[in-house]
């Protein structure tokens, strides 16, 4: 037998833990008996904690994380049994499940970002030069991009100092974990080393996830079990990759999803142990949850004429729906060459499963844009009915804001998109939108022309929905022209035909045109009812332009009626959603606002 000691992987481990105590203790002039060198582990230690019984020494552990599981046991172990006064700190980026005072550091707040900020700016004269030169915005930018975390500003912040970045330059580096190998490496390689095949399932869906996520929605998204999800969840949790918020919500930090969109890319170029290791995450995931917010917006979006009734579930998931059409648009490659079809043709369902919720909640811009990405997927897929269909949603918008030209550009484009593609019913539409446009230009005789050909086009087709919105469009050509008895005649054709149909949308419109009919008549008090009704109509189904149009009307018959305080509230209300829409009514608005502060002695 040889008297030589056989060192098993155990106690290899063993005495590298030990190691790290005895270190430590040394550094604070803590000395093992020689004696004690040769004996078992386990007296090394009580010697240890015997030389440290009588003292006030502050122990301090820094990257727990770094040890495997046995060695962070050991440590555990010897820390149960410190004795007072003695005390230690341990940092680490996992949860431990040790009995200790846990102090999480949490994300910075803004404010506590922006002193850290100034505080490095005081000792790197550039960096400050920097900081005076930056728009405040883009500082609450490199703040949300590095979500609050403090290595990451630093290491922000230092580009500018000693590479000479400007802070947009270092920004945009921080964004992108391809170029930032370093310190997306440090950060993630060793924990996405543990994550299993179902971790990197939750973290692929979570990507998608732009507001903090609920158990069930990812059990939904993901088609894992609820228990998967939730063990996951644990684990990625404990890793410090998903935070968990109140109401059993999750989400991810800022840093975690940018590096995880960009494993999700195939991105080879970052550099850390688990992209070189092979470990990928799962883009057939995130596909599948873009899939689940495109049927959640099928499902809860359209334009059937109850469909305003579940828009209050859209209107609360607005954020997920705006950040998953984003990323549907950069897979498709739009702008640019088609790269991938079943991201186009996603793309094209979630835009018109949203339009007429976009449209009724007053979010304009995000249609304007949303619209031009649907008619450059149409296009590219050769789906040109998809392409002009998006070209009328752009052309709407642009109509009802009053920016003639620019509407007229989109429905030539829809009329060249449905001379491609569209049948004969999207041809009329088409028709109708230059009718329009016509109008706007106060060519009266064009567009009476355009909505009878409409109107017959529509009859001939039995569709009363829209035949009723030609008839409510020659009834604003008659008006326009002072022949008020015709176009009372068409308002009211129009209104039976929606009441007859149930459709409170239609109803909205005409009820309207109706009130705006009795004051071109000087008839404020037969205008009345109308606005009243427009007013209740609007609400209950949220159009919000109808709602500003409503609060105009009843504003000009209170003031026909001497009640300028009152007639000036409605007003400020209607212009205050018109701003926002930069509606077509808006100088109207304005100027009645100004009147009414004259005649109500507030000015």
């Amino acid at each position: 037998m040889s008297d030589r000691e056989v060192v098993t992987p155990a106690l290899a481990r063993a005495k590298r833990a030990l190691a790290i105590l005895e270190e430590q203790a040394a550094s604070f002039g803590i000395r093992i008996p020689v004696d004690l060198q040769i004996e078992l582990e386990e007296k090394r230690r009580r010697a240890l904690l015997d030389a440290l019984r009588g003292r006030r020494t502050l122990l301090i552990w820094d990257n727990l994380e770094t040890l495997n599981a046995e060695e962070r046991e050991m440590i555990a172990e010897f820390l149960r049994k410190l004795p007072t006064p003695n005390k230690a700190i341990i940092t680490s980026r996992r949860r431990t499940g040790e009995s200790a005072l846990t102090i999480r550091l949490d994300r910075l707040s803004e404010s506590e970002a922006l002193e850290l900020m100034q505080a490095k700016g005081r000792s790197h004269p550039r960096l400050a030069q920097e900081l005076n030169a930056t728009k405040p915005e883009i500082l609450t930018a490199l703040y949300q991009a590095s979500g609050g975390n403090p290595l990451a500003l630093d290491w922000t912040l230092g580009h500018v100092a000693h590479k000479g970045y400007s802070i947009c330059v270092a920004l945009e580096r921080l964004r992108n974990a391809a170029k930032s190998a370093d310190l997306y490496g440090f950060l993630f390689a060793d924990a996405a080393q543990t994550l299993s095949e179902n971790d990197c399932t939750v973290l692929s869906a979570l990507v998608v996830f732009l507001t903090p996520a609920r158990t069930t929605a990812l059990a939904d998204a993901t088609d894992l079990a609820i228990t998967e999800i939730q063990v996951s969840l644990e684990q990625l949790v404990t890793l410090s990759l998903v935070n968990d918020l109140d109401g059993e919500r999750f989400g991810l930090h800022p840093l975690t999803r940018t590096y995880v969109r960009a494993a999700m890319g195939g991105t080879d170029t970052i550099g850390t142990a688990s992209l070189a290791s092979g470990i990928r995450f799962d883009s057939a995931a995130q596909r599948k949850v873009l899939r689940y917010w495109v049927d959640f917006a099928q499902r809860y979006g359209g334009y059937g004429e109850d469909a305003y009734k579940t828009y209050d579930k859209l209107e609360a998931e607005w954020q997920n729906l705006e950040g998953v059409a984003t990323t549907l648009g950069e897979m498709a490659g739009i702008p640019g060459a088609l790269k991938d079809r079943q991201a186009a043709q996603m793309l094209i369902d979630l835009e018109s499963a949203l339009f007429n919720f976009l449209w009724f909640r007053g979010y304009w811009d995000e249609a304007v844009r949303s619209g031009e990405w649907c008619y450059q997927a149409g296009k590219a897929l050769n789906q040109w009915s998809d392409a002009g269909w998006s070209a009328y949603h752009i052309a709407w918008i642009y109509y009802n804001r009053g920016e003639t030209d620019r509407a007229a550009s989109w429905v030539a484009q829809m009329a060249e998109a449905m001379d491609w593609g569209g049948s004969r019913m999207e041809k009329a539409v088409a028709i109708g939108l230059q009718g329009l446009i016509a109008e706007q230009r106060q060519d009266w005789a064009e567009a009476e022309r355009l909505y009878r050909e409409r109107l017959a086009i529509y009859r001939e087709f039995g569709e009363e929905e829209r035949e009723a919105l030609a008839l409510n469009d020659l009834g604003t050509v008659a008006r326009s022209q002072r022949d008020y008895a015709r176009a009372e005649s068409y308002y009211k054709q129009a209104l039976a035909i929606e009441e007859k149909l149930g459709n409170k949308q239609g109803q909205t419109i005409y009820c309207g045109n109706l009130g705006l009919l009795a004051l071109y008549r000087n008839r404020p008090m037969a205008a009345r009812p109308w606005f009243e009704r427009e007013l209740t109509l609007a609400q209950e189904v949220g159009r919000q332009d109808q709602v500003a149009d409503a609060q105009t009307g009843l504003a000009r018959v209170l003031e026909e009626e001497g009640r300028y305080v009152e007639a000036l509230l409605l007003a400020l209300a209607a212009l205050e959603i018109q701003e926002r829409l930069r509606d077509q009514n808006l100088d109207f608005s304005r100027r009645l606002v100004e009147r009414l502060r004259r005649k109500a002695g507030m000015e």
